[in-house]
């Protein structure tokens, strides 16, 4: 996949291979295919690695997610994403990125700073 699923303006923090995981019968089980998340400074992309973009992902903006953690599931590297629509996103990352991912995350959610003096216009 290239970059074309970035928008003016948009780059890319990092990429990472995830699988979505739930709670069943008391143990933490996948819940499909893994999946390629990339953090952008204006969103969270989760898609097929394999897929055809755009067609199948999520496109979660900042504004959407409450907070963001690194857990253990099922003895595994994780992240858990509380969105503002009271939903929790439970997600296996591999090999051991899953503080990096959270750090991606909370980068994104951090507004740009904006400068205190306008910049003079010269005429």
């Amino acid at each position: 996949m290239t970059g074309n699923y970035l928008e003016s303006g948009e780059f890319q923090y990092g990429s990472y291979k995830v699988q979505y995981v739930e709670w069943l019968n008391g143990e933490w089980n996948g819940t499909g295919f893994w999946l390629r998340a990339i953090v952008t400074n204006r969103r969270l992309l989760v898609f097929p690695e394999f897929g055809s973009y755009p067609q199948d992902f999520d496109d979660i903006k900042p504004s959407d997610i409450m907070k963001a953690w690194n857990v253990s599931l099922k003895g595994r590297d994780g992240i858990l994403i509380r969105l503002g629509d009271s939903r929790c996103l439970h997600l296996l990352v591999d090999w051991s990125q899953g503080g990096k991912l959270v750090r991606d995350i909370h980068k994104m959610m951090i507004a740009p700073a904006q400068p205190r003096i306008s910049p003079r216009l010269l005429s």
